[in-house]
């Protein structure tokens, strides 16, 4: 892991060095500030004034004034330094996820996610900016000085050495313990994070169904029981700093004790006794310092570690082939079959259509017939289990998916508008659209509605569009596939949310919009599908009937009693 954050940035290494570099220069102040205390301290015992401890307390107050700056050069360096790796891990999920796709998005809970890929990335700070450069700092600096107290006198130095050769066995111990219960918290926060967006986004629902307050207390229930998993953490937590404590305090009096006895011998003098007081602490600090920074940037390691498995999730495979647009292609399924994820039944089975150039094919059946999927595939929101995907011969898995999702407009049942405005919703389409290709799109679409809004194009549409109605929505969604002008067109219901006074208009817009373009129409309400030039009954997964509207009314077979149960349902 230490190794992929450093090959993130290159100037990453640099600053880290930089860092070790101040760390260092810290511990030397704090060295050099005890043996200026101890030489003042035997300079006073021994009788000397006050006088000769002047130029010493003048170092001891200049070695702070440097410490003092280098602790604050310290902390930006360290910012800047995790910042930079922050940044290019922000960039590489965010073109991860993209070429992931939904499909991936889907497998996993979305607050779940969020949490590991936000607060994940947050504890690079931590992770980079005080722990990696502290291990270095901390194993530089405790060697140093423990050779110096070797220099003063060998008996000290190996009991020094001893005491501090325990502070490396206190993570080996609590690990297994910290690991078990650090792993239990970060699920627990990672499900409690997701239940309560989950009741968040779904506000209306839980107050429509006077649910709320059982929603409240399950979640009362699940923050309680992240609550006994934090504190149980902090216990482990708590009990190994103790530990930590305790081998500083067992080493410095050993020490100590060790260095009066030879005192007494004659062995040693006052000012070394002074100076082994001095060092033994400064000696364990950087050490104690790096376990204090191991144990801040602890939760980094599983929030990484879950970032990394996003990064290396493979992605779907991509080919180098570019069609050449030069009308409405032909789109063929062959014996196409998928099954999703935790389910037995295939969504679709052996499933073979040949779609002409500039042909509108209506796929119709019941929920969960297998209508989406088709449009999901052509996508590659998924990839096929068995059978192929073409568009004009060439297999949808040997374009690239920029180019191949560059041939498809969209226009789905759940229109998705995102936090900005109207123009920036419509410019996902087409970024450098003109404001009177803007407006044309606007018009085909019947959503001239946008010109009574208080900004106009400018309109904050408000976080998934709420600030429109569903009409409104799906109006501008059209706009949006409109100005995309792309050669294979998907209509997934696209007038499931429009009202009866305006779907005449917006049909009329989409049989414009379809001329000259091969057309995928996903239709749940019959009425739009009359003009297809083919109608296609899907029945699990499978195709049932083929022909036109009034070539299968007049079967007589699923296609109409598909009919008749809506116009029944209707009555």
């Amino acid at each position: 892991m230490i190794a992929r954050l450093l090959r993130l940035s290159p100037s990453v290494r640099r600053r880290l060095a930089g860092l070790v570099g101040l760390l260092l220069a810290i511990t030397a102040t704090y060295v050099g500030q005890g043996v200026l205390i101890a030489q003042s301290l035997a300079r006073i015992f021994s009788g000397q004034d006050a006088a000769s401890i002047v130029w010493p307390v003048a170092g001891i107050v200049a070695l702070q004034l440097v410490r003092s700056l280098a602790l604050a050069v310290r902390e930006g360096v360290a910012l800047r330094t995790s910042a930079r790796i922050k940044k290019e891990l922000r960039r590489r999920l965010t073109a991860k996820l993209l070429m992931l796709g939904p499909g991936w998005a889907q497998r996993g809970r979305t607050g779940s996610t969020q949490s590991s890929l936000v607060d994940g990335i947050e504890t690079v700070d931590a992770y980079v900016g005080r722990f990696l450069p502290q291990m270095v700092a901390a194993l530089v600096g405790a060697v140093g000085v423990t050779a110096f107290l070797f220099v003063l006198d060998p008996v000290i130095g190996v009991v020094v050495l001893a005491c501090a050769a325990l502070m490396p066995v206190l993570p080996l111990v609590s690990d297994r313990v910290l690991k078990e219960r650090n792993d239990a918290w970060f699920r627990g926060y990672k499900g409690l994070y997701a239940e309560n967006l989950d009741a968040l986004q779904g506000m209306a629902t839980l107050k429509a169904f006077n649910a709320s307050g059982r929603r409240g207390a399950e979640l009362a229930r699940l923050a309680e029981t992240f609550c006994r998993d934090s504190i149980r953490l902090m216990a482990i937590v708590v009990l190994y700093l103790g530990g930590v404590a305790f081998v500083i305090g067992l080493g410095t009096a050993v020490a100590l004790g060790v260095g009066a006895m030879r005192l007494v011998a004659g062995e040693l003098t006052v000012t070394e006794l002074l100076l082994i007081l001095m060092l033994t602490a400064e000696c364990f600090r950087p050490l104690r310092e790096l376990e204090s920074a191991y144990h801040s940037s602890y939760n980094a390691v599983p929030s990484l570690t879950a970032v990394f498995e996003v990064l290396d999730a493979p992605v779907q495979p991509q080919g180098t082939r570019v069609l050449e647009r030069a009308g409405p292609p032909a789109v063929t399924f062959d014996a196409v079959t998928l099954t999703y994820r935790e389910r037995a039944k295939p969504a679709l089975d052996d499933f073979s259509l040949d779609i002409a150039p500039g042909e509108r094919v209506a796929l119709v059946g019941r929920s969960g017939a297998g209508k989406t999927t088709v449009a999901a595939l052509l996508l590659r929101f998924f990839d096929t289990i068995d059978g192929r995907i073409t568009i004009d011969g060439t297999e949808i898995r040997d374009l690239p998916l920029e180019e191949l999702r560059s041939l498809i407009a969209v226009v789905s049942q759940d229109t998705y508008l995102f936090h900005g405005t109207v123009r920036h919703n419509l410019t996902l389409a087409r970024p450098d659209a003109a404001d009177a290709e803007l407006e044309a799109a606007v018009r085909a679409a019947r959503a001239e509605f946008v010109h009574d809004l208080p900004q106009g194009l400018s309109t904050v549409v408000g976080e998934r569009g709420l600030k429109l109605s569903g009409g409104e929505r799906q109006r501008v969604a059209i706009a949006r596939a409109l100005l995309k002008d792309a050669p294979i067109l998907v209509l997934d219901e696209a007038t499931s949310s429009v009202d009866a006074a305006n779907e005449s208009g917006i049909q009329q817009a989409l049989d414009a919009l379809t001329g000259g373009r091969t057309t995928l129409m996903i239709a749940h309400r019959l009425s739009t599908v009359r003009d297809a030039d083919r109608v296609i009954v899907m029945s699990e997964g499978r195709i049932v009937e083929v022909g036109d509207h009034a070539g299968l009314l007049d079967r007589g077979g699923a296609y109409t009693r598909l009919i008749a149960a809506q116009e029944g349902a209707a009555s």
